[in-house]
């Protein structure tokens, strides 16, 4: 009986996609508080949902390509991924309630990226 492994394109997608997030979402950042306001200065703000739709593309690339049962590992993935987000969310927003400063929704999407993320190496990685 022989095993089928995937495809090391499949890790190196993800890996070179949150290596793409991160390094715009710090260029994002530095744009924010260094570069003087104007239409530049948006744009470069923006860039880093370009590497997010690319994480998304390779994500179903790989769902599509894949067999029941990596899709199905997969499914629990988002589905922890989801939970995860969604506990950390209803823990700050009671926080709040307390008198913690609001929080941005950048920091929910950055939790909820990386820990889709991480969870895909680790899929991806086990499956070889």
């Amino acid at each position: 009986m022989s095993t089928v492994s995937q495809p090391r394109s499949l890790f190196s997608g993800i890996a070179y996609g949150q290596w793409a997030y991160w390094c715009t979402l710090a260029m994002a950042a530095w744009a924010g508080i260094y570069m003087p306001s104007g239409s530049i200065r948006s744009v470069i703000i923006v860039t880093p949902v370009l590497p997010a739709i690319l994480i998304v593309a390779v994500s179903y690339w790989i769902y599509a390509a894949s067999d029941e049962y990596f899709r199905v590992r997969l499914l629990k993935s988002a589905v922890v991924t989801m939970v995860a987000v969604g506990l950390c969310t209803l823990a700050y927003f009671l926080l709040e309630l307390f008198g913690y400063p609001k929080l941005s929704m950048l920091w929910v999407n950055l939790v909820g990226m990386s820990i889709f993320n991480l969870q895909m190496l680790y899929l991806i990685s086990r499956a070889k």
